[in-house]
């Protein structure tokens, strides 16, 4: 699993607090960061495959699937108001 670096957590948690009203802890948001990294790491390749069966024989190449996935979980976030 890759672990999130200090940098990085200090990053998403300012940007989580913009607009909103805190109502965690520092240690409580890196961890729930860390759980949607650890996440994503252990189904990564299952969505890589699931891409490929859907589009057979076309193979999208790995970066051209992590376009994808951005695209798609930026406009799932913005359709589902976040």
């Amino acid at each position: 699993m890759a672990v999130l670096s200090s940098d990085q957590l200090t990053d998403m948690r300012k940007k989580m607090a913009v607009g909103e009203t805190v109502v965690w802890t520092k240690p409580q948001l890196n961890a729930a960061l860390q759980a949607i990294e650890d996440w994503y790491e252990t189904n990564k390749v299952a969505i890589g495959t699931a891409i490929d069966v859907a589009t057979a024989p076309l193979v999208f190449t790995a970066a051209q699937k992590k376009k994808l996935g951005a695209y798609w979980l930026l406009q799932k976030a913005s359709r589902e108001g976040a």
